[in-house]
């Protein structure tokens, strides 16, 4: 592991964010690999919809990195789209369900240093992150090899988002009933962020999509994945989870059982997957619902009655809260 410590940017990109990872992000952090060693990204909204790139390198490089991708960005400009007073209208909704608070929306293209603060208690304490550190940085090469086919394609990103949640969960050891309910969990989880326009479609998108989902799950279900490398990125990563990672993961209270705490890991593993290829909290809800349908027929189960409606009441309570 790099002696480095980390550094961060915060890059704000108000449009074509897989084409600036693919195009810029990518080429640069290959051509520096030895300076930069472990790395890795997320998209967030805070200021304004923008990508947080950590990387373990010396103060040097950083601003060669920053130099390089604020170079691509000055040749190809986004954001022209981007309505910034629909959000920060927007924001404080946002703001009041992850707990954050609200900042400037800052023009397009601009990077700005920033502080990278570990979360501990979600990770399981120091141990914890920095195993979390190597799945990320797997995760994002994985991510990266994989936007250009779904870019532009939601279904495509979909798919991709689905088939990897089911080989991450095969990776952690989960059974099909197991999984149909981490997939239920995962949908209400992400309630708040749905929309009934959507939601009142779920039924038909299902029913069209089942069967090609099943027979993709069955596939997966009955594969030898070693070499598959989100899997195997999971897998080492599930390895590392002892009794003294989950005793340190609190993020749902300090007695939370076992299975609880390893609840969380996998969600918080398998969601900033799924951000990094650009699945937004509603998608994900979708595909907990997909999930859940699929897996629970691969169980030999029935599937929760009338979810979307669990989706509906799970949102009130949500929003009424914050």
């Amino acid at each position: 592991m790099s002696a480095e410590p980390w550094r961060s940017v915060h890059i704000h990109r108000y449009g074509l964010q897989d084409e600036f990872l693919v195009e810029a992000v990518a080429p640069v952090l290959a051509d520096l690999r030895d300076a930069v060693p472990a790395w890795f990204f997320l998209r967030y909204w805070q200021g304004g919809h923008h990508i947080r790139l950590r990387m373990r390198t010396d103060a040097d490089t950083l601003d060669a990195v920053t130099g390089k991708l604020a170079a691509y960005l000055a040749e190809h400009p986004s954001g022209a789209d981007f309505d910034a007073d629909e959000f920060r209208a927007a924001q404080p909704t946002m703001a009041a369900l992850e707990d954050e608070r609200v900042d400037d929306v800052l023009p397009a293209d601009t990077i700005r240093p920033a502080r990278y603060t570990p979360e501990l208690h979600k990770y399981g304490g120091e141990r914890g992150v920095r195993a979390a550190e190597r799945f990320f940085h797997a995760s994002s090469e994985v991510v990266l090899g994989t936007l250009s086919a779904a870019a532009g394609n939601s279904g495509r990103r979909l798919g991709a988002g689905f088939s990897m949640m089911l080989r991450g969960l095969l990776a952690a050891g989960r059974t099909p009933a197991q999984m149909a309910a981490f997939f239920r969990h995962y949908c209400l989880l992400w309630a708040p962020y749905t929309f009934d326009q959507f939601l009142d479609a779920w039924p038909a998108l299902l029913e069209a999509r089942a069967p090609v989902m099943r027979a993709h799950a069955e596939s997966v279900l009955e594969a030898r994945l070693d070499g598959d490398p989100f899997h195997d990125a999971v897998r080492d990563t599930w390895a590392a989870v002892d009794d003294d990672v989950l005793d340190a993961v609190t993020l749902a209270g300090a007695d939370a059982p076992r299975e609880r705490r390893e609840q969380v890991l996998l969600v918080s593993y398998l969601h900033t997957h799924n951000n990094r290829l650009g699945l937004i909290p509603e998608h994900e809800s979708f595909l907990g619902f997909l999930g859940h349908h699929v897996l629970s027929e691969c169980a030999g189960a029935t599937p929760a009655d009338d979810l979307p409606g669990a989706v509906r009441e799970h949102r009130e309570q949500r929003l009424g809260a914050s």
